[in-house]
């Protein structure tokens, strides 16, 4: 299976430092909104600028393979007649990256119209600019060829789950839901954070802003509206995390609900799940603490009523097969296989976090309680890292750590077809949005995957004004 990423980009802008052909230049941010003219440029002249050659940005910065787009290169010392080219380390690959036409604007701007082969090396290229006489600018790892579909301009706080509709939520602004999907686009649910996505697309799960729990469900004219979630007995605040479907259509969501603690204001949570047949909430059912637990919280559910989630507001979690039966983890669970058999995470690390996964021997019945580490690239600068989510394939995805130290999203296969599971190839990191090196240390990271192939890959990544925006990508 080849997990090479494809798939549509947009535009924004990235800054970068352009020299005359002996230099190197390195690569800024700048604002996301692509500029038509330069400010200040008084347009076209065709006579020879007095300001060194130099390329200094491209607009946008990334462009998705098997696409024509238009490039405004920015800089200086640009003439009538100049040519760009780009070229991936250090040199013109024109059987990937084709300059159709090169337009001349002003000596501050030029407009190249691209043509960017389905296979092209998902990189960051060069771009060089040519003039009449010889002269060349080069701006070194201007433009990114990528496959990261934006699937909104709003910047959002994180991406939680993806389901096989592709749809996916979050919440933005700090404590605002959303949703996003094929029909509508981005949905501000108002008040509060979505967590969880039923499969059938209909019903969005989390908290409202009173941090009681809530669904969302879409009514037959598009609009959503808000249900709040039934309480269990001496209950001061829940959350729901997960959603899932039984066999027979039953709707289970997990999550937590908090009863008032020893101090003011502080909560222990219990891991709960709901139902819902029809249009009917079924009181939520208390799974059992482990043993010497004060608190719980489920993180994720499967149409089984398989729960996994988190113990004692630690690093470390539980799987429960059944509401009495819980088995503690060295690990924190993000998500739990369809079939029960594979949970993927993270566990602590010193002061960071790897990620893990957990798997059923088929013989025994037995969960394998010690998480088994997914690497990192082989040129990733730390350790470090999340599983968040997987499929029944074994297509695991979350983020580690890259060559610069960043996290970074990415794609873990396992082979799913012996007595344990074991790694396929070595780890996939996703491409982004024209940006190497943000000032926040997540460039990207990954939250769901669907079950059917071509896979797509749900999360966010970081755009060239340090937005982080909701994006997918299609393996393949």
């Amino acid at each position: 299976m080849n997990l090479r990423p494809a798939f549509l980009a947009r535009y924004s802008t990235i800054l970068c430092l352009g020299m005359l052909a002996a230099a190197v230049a390195s690569c800024s941010r700048d604002s996301i909104i692509a500029p038509s003219r330069i400010a200040g440029s008084s347009g076209p002249s065709l006579g020879k600028s007095p300001t060194a050659l130099a390329v200094t940005s491209t607009n946008p910065p990334f462009g998705d393979q098997g696409t024509t787009i238009d490039v405004h290169i920015l800089g200086s010392g640009f003439t009538s007649g100049a040519q760009a080219t780009w070229l991936l380390h250090g040199n013109a690959d024109p059987a990937h990256v084709r300059t159709n036409s090169t337009t001349f604007i002003s000596s501050t701007e030029l407009v190249a119209n691209i043509t960017i082969a389905s296979d092209a090396q998902l990189a960051f290229w060069d771009v060089q600019v040519a003039l009449i006489g010889g002269k060349n600018g080069v701006g070194s790892e201007c433009f990114e060829v990528t496959s990261a579909q934006v699937l909104s301009s709003r910047s959002v706080n994180i991406v939680y789950r993806m389901n096989n509709l592709l749809q996916v939520v979050g919440y933005y602004n700090g404590d605002e839901a959303f949703v996003i999907d094929e029909a509508s686009r981005f949905v501000d649910l108002g008040s509060g954070q979505a967590w969880g996505l039923d499969p059938d697309g209909s019903i969005a799960v989390g908290r409202n802003g009173n941090q009681q729990g809530a669904a969302w469900v879409r009514q037959a004219d598009g609009s959503w509206t808000t249900e709040a979630l039934p309480p269990a007995p001496n209950s001061v605040e829940q959350n729901a995390t997960s959603a899932a479907r039984t066999a027979s259509g039953t709707l289970l969501v997990a999550g937590w609900d908090g009863t008032p603690g020893l101090r003011h204001g502080e909560a222990f949570n219990r891991p709960v799940v709901w139902q819902r047949a029809g249009s009917s909430w079924s009181n939520p059912v208390v799974y059992a603490y482990p043993s010497g637990a004060q608190s719980a919280s489920a993180r994720t559910v499967n149409g089984l009523g398989q729960i996994a989630g988190n113990v004692d507001a630690s690093g470390v979690g539980a799987v429960w097969d059944n509401p009495a039966t819980p088995t503690r983890l060295d690990g924190l669970p993000d998500a739990i296989n369809s079939s029960g058999t594979l949970i993927v995470g993270s566990r602590p690390a010193g002061s960071t976090t790897i990620p893990v996964y957990w798997w059923r021997n088929s013989v025994t019945g037995l969960w394998n309680t010690t998480g088994v580490p997914l690497p990192m690239s082989a040129d990733a600068k730390c350790n470090a890292g999340e599983a968040r989510g997987l499929n029944d394939a074994g297509v695991i995805v979350g983020y580690s750590c890259n060559a610069a130290g960043r996290n970074q999203a990415t794609v873990w296969l396992l082979d799913l077809s012996g007595v344990s599971p074991s790694l396929v190839g070595t780890p996939t990191l996703l491409p982004g949005l024209g940006v190497k090196n943000p000032s926040t240390n997540d460039l990207s990271s990954a939250a769901g995957v669907n079950q059917s192939p071509p896979y797509v890959v749900a999360g966010s990544a970081i755009s060239s004004n340090n937005q982080r925006l909701p994006v997918r990508w299609q393996l393949r």
